[in-house]
């Protein structure tokens, strides 16, 4: 039991999941290793009764197929206990109901001390509770629950500084919640965010879809009905990368980058379960590394997506797999921005680009620079039809010296431009000179490559330029 698998970050998260099912508003996450190491989790749910309590800490209390209130975010009813275990020897839960404290406690010291072999809970007396961490705490609160985790021996094995071991642990902690609980850190239709901390520090959410930014193109969503439950699929694809802040790339792309955190994003009742996968049915690529797909899914579902106990895995069903790979192809072609097949220049809108992609035939293509940009255009008036080949043969060298493998190195390692004032000023005396070149009026310079690229920046030339 204690060898399934859990990561700090993830045995805590299942914690949590009991306390949001439990109704909590505030739930506080406390830990130290200064003197006697422990972790603490409170919460101000609704608490349990006595035989709740006594129950909550039986192995398996509650049967995975029976139905379960649509915001309850466990299963097994083995996460308790699987994530305590899997990290400490001892585990100490208080709950708090109707102005009552009820405690029990798992000590495996104490059950390998027994010679019968018997699983027996241990009921702590009062003068024990009151020496425990954050007892206090509970005491303040209406209604509540306080789990400790002491006997560290898996978190702290082969340390020889507990105050060190706990520290790099604990390190990812406030990113974990931030990541898989965003959503109920952030207000919803018919649900008000739960604050979360982390030793006093609040847990901000970080949202892998980046709501925020206005430059993030939502699509056609999709609902896939199964038995009795709709499972919905929202697909975003993610701003370029020259329009997202460091933060931003940090939320939408984590430890993995934006290429690796690609894919599909499987909530259960809004509890992020996994993440940044295909599921195989497509690989990876660098083209697609900007969508994202929201999948909610009910807990009614829960045997078809073969939910592992950490919550940490699902695999979806036949019926689900193939609707998926059948939307795919929509969710990907809008995060790839391509020529039209085959050779034909691309045409957005009033956009002219400096770079046109062709395809001379069928899986080649290159990259060349568009002869009817209107600065080629108007340097090429300007010159007789002697000079004019010689303009074209330094095109061509451009051409057939683009760098394309540096370029696809740099573009796969998220970077972006550092300092957005020196772009600023970049994109400010590009305009200047293109129109010098060309003679156009400043909003219409906005529609030509490079500064069609910077819309976020469009405000900031033009009143640079009328100055």
């Amino acid at each position: 039991m204690r060898a399934i698998g859990y990561s700090v970050e993830t045995a805590i998260a299942d914690l949590i999941d009991n306390s949001i099912s439990a109704s909590a508003s505030k739930i506080h996450v406390e830990y130290d290793a200064s003197q006697d190491p422990f972790v603490a989790i409170l919460d101000n749910g609704k608490g349990m009764s006595p035989d709740e309590l006594t129950n909550a800490m039986r192995l398996g209390s509650s049967n995975p197929n029976a139905q379960r209130a649509h915001h309850d975010l466990g299963r097994f009813g083995l996460g308790l206990k699987t994530a305590s275990m899997s990290q400490c020897r001892r585990v100490t839960v208080l709950s708090k109901q109707n102005g009552s404290t009820y405690a029990r406690c798992w000590d495996l010291d104490y059950l390998q001390s027994l010679t019968e072999g018997k699983w027996v809970v241990l009921v702590p007396d009062l003068a024990e509770l009151k020496q425990l961490p954050l007892y206090e705490n509970l005491n303040l609160v209406e209604s509540g629950t306080l789990v400790i985790w002491q006997s560290l021996d898996r978190m702290m094995s082969g340390s020889s500084s507990p105050q060190e071991e706990m520290k790099a642990r604990m390190a990812g902690l406030l990113h974990h919640l931030g990541f898989v609980f965003h959503r109920y850190s952030q207000k919803e239709v018919h649900s008000e965010p739960i604050e979360i901390y982390v030793n006093g520090v609040k847990v901000m959410p970080m949202d892998p879809f980046l709501k925020a930014n206005s430059f993030r193109q939502p699509l056609e969503g999709q609902e896939i009905r199964v038995r009795d439950a709709v499972i919905s699929v929202k697909p975003y694809v993610l701003p370029p990368v020259s329009h997202l802040s460091p933060e931003e790339i940090e939320k939408a792309g984590g430890r993995s980058g934006l290429r690796g955190s690609q894919g599909f994003y499987i909530y259960r009742n809004r509890r992020l379960v996994i993440w940044g996968t295909w599921f195989r049915l497509v690989p990876k690529d660098e083209f697609f590394k900007l969508t994202r797909v929201q999948v909610d899914i009910p807990n009614s579902l829960d045997d078809l997506w073969a939910l592992d106990i950490k919550k940490s895995a699902a695999y979806p069903p036949d019926i689900v797999r193939n609707r998926l790979k059948d939307l795919i192809p929509h969710f990907v072609s809008s995060s790839r921005k391509t020529v039209t097949y085959p050779g034909r220049k691309e045409k957005i809108g009033k956009f002219v680009p400096l770079w046109q992609r062709t395809e001379p035939r069928h899986g080649v293509f290159r990259y060349e620079i568009n002869s009817e940009h209107p600065a080629i255009v108007k340097l090429s008036e300007k010159l007789d039809k002697d000079v004019q080949k010689y303009l074209q043969a330094v095109l061509d060298l451009l051409t057939g010296s683009l760098p394309l493998e540096a370029i696809y190195a740099d573009m796969c390692s998220d970077h972006r431009q550092p300092d957005d004032e020196a772009l600023v000023q970049d994109l400010i005396d590009l305009a200047t000179n293109l129109i010098q070149i060309t003679g156009l009026d400043p909003s219409s310079a906005l529609n030509i490559d490079p500064l069609a690229r910077y819309p976020q920046h469009h405000i900031r030339i033009l009143a640079e330029l009328s100055e």
